[in-house]
C-alpha cells in the first residue's frame, strides 16, 4: 500500500509546482513614458498650423531644457547658468535637443517659449533614446495667436541612472 503512495504524492509535487510556475508573471512591459537609453534623449519639437501654411514661418517655439522641476515662469528667475542643460531657438527649422545619460540622477524640465505665433496649431514632442530607438510622443497640443510671447512646460523628464521617465504637463 505505501508504494503506491509515493508515486501519488510525486504526482501531486509535480502538479502543483507546474501551476505555480506556469502563474508566474512575466516581467511587465514598461510604461510607454519609459525610455531606458544609455547614450542620451532626444528630444524633438515639430508643430503645424491649422491654416495648413509653413509652420516654422507662422510660428516660432523656442524649447529650453533645465534641470529641476519647474513649473512656473517666477522659478525660471532663480536659475543660474548650471541649471541650463540645453536650449534650441534654430528661427528656419523645428527645435531639436538632447539630454545625455551621463548627467545627474533628478528632474529636468521641458520649457517652452512661444516666440513668435502668428497663426494657431498643435505640436509634437518626440521623445527618442538614441541607442535603444524607443520613441514616446506627446502630440497634438493646441497653441494659439492669444499665446504669443507665453512660456509653457510640456513636460518633466525625471532621469534614474539611464531610465527616462517622460511626465506630461
Amino acid at each position: 500500500m505505501k508504494f503506491y503512495k509515493i508515486p501519488v504524492r510525486l504526482l501531486t509535487i509535480l502538479f502543483v509546482s507546474t501551476v505555480l510556475f506556469a502563474c508566474k508573471k512575466k516581467d511587465a512591459e514598461p510604461p510607454q513614458n519609459e525610455i531606458t537609453e544609455g547614450t542620451e534623449l532626444e528630444i524633438y519639437t515639430n508643430w503645424s498650423l491649422t491654416d495648413n501654411s509653413s509652420a516654422t514661418v507662422g510660428a516660432d517655439i523656442d524649447v529650453i531644457l533645465i534641470k529641476g522641476n519647474i513649473t512656473q515662469e517666477s522659478q525660471l528667475a532663480t536659475l543660474t547658468a548650471s541649471d541650463l542643460i540645453d536650449y534650441s531657438d534654430n528661427g528656419d527649422n523645428f527645435e531639436t535637443m538632447t539630454l545625455p545619460s551621463t548627467l545627474p540622477d533628478g528632474d529636468y524640465s521641458l520649457v517652452f517659449e512661444y516666440y513668435d505665433i502668428q497663426k494657431a496649431g498643435k505640436y509634437n514632442i518626440r521623445f527618442k533614446g538614441t541607442a535603444s530607438g524607443k520613441i514616446y510622443t506627446i502630440a497634438d497640443v493646441a497653441f494659439s495667436v492669444a499665446e504669443d510671447g507665453a512660456i509653457k512646460f510640456p513636460a518633466k523628464i525625471t532621469k534614474a541612472g539611464q531610465k527616462f521617465t517622460i511626465s506630461k504637463r
